[in-house]
């Protein structure tokens, strides 16, 4: 079992294992969501940094929304960030297989991805600054984006075929919807149990409302599913099957989606 972990962690973060372990990524269904828990966690530690920094210093809040997205992508996301900017390098113009195949393999950045980079970073520092005035009462809430992202990238194993057998997308041919769903709800269950806990550390109520459980279930129910399906269905059409750059797509339209689903159910009045 830590094998397998240490496996799909060291595949998708660029924080170093030192500790020796067989590579066995059997179970990236399993634990793609669970490594969630990590960039959600590292928002969660660094938003209640700057909120006891903010009880001495006058601190901005974009600074504190973009220290938080440079450690986030840094450590865990510069990858699925990559896939989504070549993903829309490839399907964006109007080619064919064999050239997306190519620019799915090119190390360059054209014009869509640049775009498509460029909006993503501005969609999300804008969802998480116009969130942080909820936070910490619903810093769980707000910090399950990365779980969810994760989670809509395993599922796309569960709805295509890997275009090559040999690739990063390949290692994930085995997935099985029900770990997916079984990885995510143990991942948003240990984050919720450490948000309680530092809510009560900082003697808070923690806001768990019908519309923010609503938030929950409406991203595992619709939000991945469908992110899933859009790129599953995609990649399967263009190029016969989903890759490496597919998971990484989802990850990060998974997060936007789930944040502006949360934007819109803490504003209601």
């Amino acid at each position: 079992m830590f094998d397998r972990f240490l496996s799909v962690f060291s595949l998708v973060s660029r924080i170093p294992v030192k500790v020796k372990f067989n590579f066995d990524p059997s179970r990236m269904d399993f634990y793609l969501p669970i490594i969630g828990i990590f960039p959600a966690l590292l928002g969660l530690i660094l938003s209640g940094l700057f909120l006891f920094l903010m009880n001495y210093i006058k601190a901005n809040i974009a600074l504190a929304v973009i220290t938080i997205m440079i450690m986030q992508y840094f450590c865990f996301n510069l990858f699925h960030l990559d896939g989504l900017m070549d993903t829309a390098d490839a399907f964006l113009g109007t080619v064919d297989k064999e050239k997306r195949l190519l620019i799915l393999k090119d190390s360059r950045i054209g014009v869509y991805g640049f775009f498509a980079g460029f909006a993503a970073l501005a969609l999300k520092a804008a969802l998480l600054i116009s969130l942080f005035g909820f936070i910490p009462g619903s810093a769980a809430l707000i910090f399950f984006y990365p779980i969810i992202g994760r989670f809509s990238a395993a599922l796309i194993p569960c709805m295509a075929p890997p275009t090559n057998s040999k690739g990063l997308g390949a290692l994930a041919k085995e997935s099985k919807a029900y770990r997916c769903v079984l990885g995510a709800f143990v991942s948003l269950m240990l984050l919720g149990f450490i948000a309680l806990g530092f809510c009560t550390l900082m003697n808070l109520v923690p806001g768990l409302s019908i519309l923010r459980i609503a938030v929950i279930m409406l991203s595992l129910v619709i939000i991945a599913p469908v992110t899933a399906f859009f790129y599953a269905r995609l990649y399967k059409r263009g190029i016969g099957g989903y890759t490496g750059d597919a998971l990484g797509a989802a990850i990060e339209t998974g997060e936007i989606l789930y944040l502006a689903a949360a934007f819109v159910f803490l504003n209601i009045r």
